[in-house]
């Protein structure tokens, strides 16, 4: 028989896969707060910050991160808010930059969104993946 002692730690391929896009997330978010905007995306979002600060937008990575390092060793479905989190960052970039590329009318901003788009969509293939040392806590119950 299997021993039953519940594992600590990462969360096989499912938290491995969080805490690699987390470390990811907070170069990201640190970099947007920390290094001044290139001119072509104080352009694209001139209509924006005029009422929010773009470093909110960039807390978003920063936010995200922290989440998916702490969901990282959870078990499924338990990890959820991790991977929900990896696709809300990207995905509200993808959003801003859609509406940038209709709102400025620069249609390269459009290829933005549809790289940050496909970011997200990364976390949703993989939160749909179980590995074999995953860990789910709806097994233990039965």
């Amino acid at each position: 028989m299997e021993n039953m002692k519940p594992r600590r730690g990462i969360n096989g391929r499912r938290g491995a896969f969080q805490l690699v896009e987390s470390v990811v997330y907070l170069i990201v978010g640190t970099g947007f707060m920390l290094a001044p905007a290139t001119p072509a995306r104080e352009k694209a979002f001139s209509w924006l910050t005029e009422h929010i600060p773009l470093e909110w937008f960039a807390a978003l990575w920063i936010l995200a991160g922290a989440i998916a390092i702490w969901s990282a060793f959870r078990p499924r479905p338990k990890d959820a808010p991790g991977f929900m989190a990896l696709v809300a960052a990207p995905g509200v970039w993808a959003v801003l930059y859609f509406l940038s590329a209709a709102i400025t009318n620069a249609p390269l901003n459009a290829v933005q969104g549809a790289i940050y788009g496909a970011l997200g969509a990364l976390p949703l293939i993989v939160a749909g993946m179980t590995g074999p040392r995953d860990r789910d806590h709806r097994e233990a119950a039965q």
